[in-house]
């Protein structure tokens, strides 16, 4: 519940008790509403199915079943590929780059700077955690705006590289604030265990992540198994920091490179190892 939003979630591995389940559900919003004096608005309330059964189920009476619907400004689709949620942050970007080019012609760059955050990079970092795993194309697609608006802070051409850009503005890749994003969510309000929890060893992997078997594509992009696959692969001196200590030693080491990629960022651990 969030102000007048409400969500009813609903799960199970029988597509008839999902239709059951949903059913119940909104009959008992619906009464609710009508004991205290509150509107359901049935023309505004959506229902998004997720998951292999989504084909075989029913909605209930007067109810409008959606391929996307937007939350608290995520957009979530029944496939969770985030791809719409993707190509509205990108038309946002695009229209923050406009703004900053206005700005920079008349400002200063501590001013543009500023701007930057305020009307780019806040969007930016918005929900990064769930799409910013989703793909490779959605991470490509923004870093690819995001890039557009360095070179318009920077003076550069379209063409010109703007890595050292990136470290001369102090700037982070939208690669790198996902990075810190979901190894920060996997250190502090992950559920997965500690090596150590499950052995009884004292290993110099201790504080390693103990990764769960999992059989779909879709497990390994949720935020906390994702961020403990990259926690793991940091040196053991960041390991061992507490979360705020961790996050703040992540963020300067990060700012010193330009990570565009996953894989870029793998094969700079490594080489600091």
């Amino acid at each position: 519940m969030f102000a007048d939003d409400t969500v009813l979630l609903t799960g199970s591995n029988s597509s008839e008790l999902l239709d059951i389940n949903t059913y119940i559900s909104v009959s008992m919003a619906q009464q609710y509403c009508d004991s205290n004096d509150l509107v359901f608005n049935s023309s505004k309330t959506k229902l998004l199915a997720l998951g292999r059964l989504k084909d075989e189920l029913t909605e209930p009476p007067d109810l409008q079943r959606v391929g996307t619907t937007k939350h608290l400004g995520v957009i979530l689709d029944e496939c969770l590929s985030w791809k719409d949620h993707v190509d509205q942050l990108c038309s946002r970007l695009n229209s923050a780059v406009f703004v900053l080019k206005r700005i920079k012609a008349v400002a200063t760059s501590t001013a543009t700077k500023t701007a930057y955050h305020a009307i780019f990079e806040s969007h930016l970092r918005y929900g990064i955690i769930l799409w910013g795993g989703s793909t490779i194309d959605n991470l490509e697609r923004v870093l690819i705006a995001q890039k557009r608006a360095v070179r318009v802070m920077a003076g550069l051409q379209p063409r010109d590289s703007c890595r050292e850009a990136f470290k001369s503005l102090g700037i982070l890749t939208v690669v790198s604030i996902y990075i810190i994003e979901v190894i920060n969510h996997a250190a502090s309000r992950g559920n997965l265990p500690r090596m150590s929890a499950v052995h009884d060893h004292h290993t110099r992997h201790g504080n390693d992540f103990s990764l769960p078997i999992h059989r779909t594509a879709l497990f390994s992009k949720k935020p906390c198994y994702a961020g403990a696959k990259l926690f793991n692969l940091l040196p053991q001196d960041f390991k061992n920091c507490d979360t705020k200590t961790l996050k703040r030693r992540l963020l300067n080491w990060l700012k010193d490179r330009s990570i565009y990629t996953l894989d870029e960022f793998k094969t700079s651990i490594n080489s600091f190892h």
